[in-house]
């Protein structure tokens, strides 16, 4: 018999942001640095911890800022997906609101960061790295496409490689 459990019989509950800027396009990625704690060397978009004193939506812009020095208006922003992603090796259940923004004019990304580097990266050489975080590139069909709806996702991962995706559903009137 299968037992369900709650996510934070799972392991410790992560909430973050996570955020895929366009522009003519570019992708704005944030290569992650080889001595982070979580995730080491993987390319994602910028993203981390929503504070206690913001919701997801404004740690979406506030990491932005801070990983890549681009800023984004809040009505240049919207969700496209919230994702859970139970990484079974490190005891961690990342409750991921995943969003995609669009900016107006040109920015320069700062290439120095104390956790990684930015770059913006042509979208056809994004889709065939090798080094983009997998559960980022999970949902990148339906966020860089700017797909109708929400997605929701339910996935479990070892060791950042997919073991096994429990459901995957869009919500059209999102």
């Amino acid at each position: 018999m299968n037992e369900s459990k709650h996510l934070d019989e799972l392991g410790q509950i992560m909430l973050a942001s996570e955020c895929y800027v366009i522009k003519d396009g570019k992708v704005l990625m944030f290569k992650r640095s080889d001595t982070a704690s979580k995730f080491p060397g993987f390319w994602i978009g910028p993203g981390g911890h929503i504070d206690h004193d913001e919701d997801a939506l404004l740690a979406a812009v506030r990491e932005i800022d801070e990983e890549a020095g681009v800023k984004v208006d809040l009505d240049d922003i919207k969700l496209k997906g919230i994702a859970l992603h139970h990484h079974m090796d490190r005891k961690e259940v990342w409750v991921s609101f995943v969003f995609l923004a669009t900016i107006k004019k040109n920015q320069k990304e700062k290439k120095e960061d104390l956790e990684g580097n930015a770059k913006w990266i042509p979208l056809e050489e994004l889709l065939v790295m090798d080094n983009v975080f997998p559960p980022a590139k999970y949902y990148f069909d339906h966020v860089l496409n700017d797909k109708p709806g929400i997605l929701y996702t339910n996935i479990q991962w070892k060791n950042s490689q997919l073991v096994k995706s429990l459901n995957q559903r869009v919500d059209k009137n999102g």
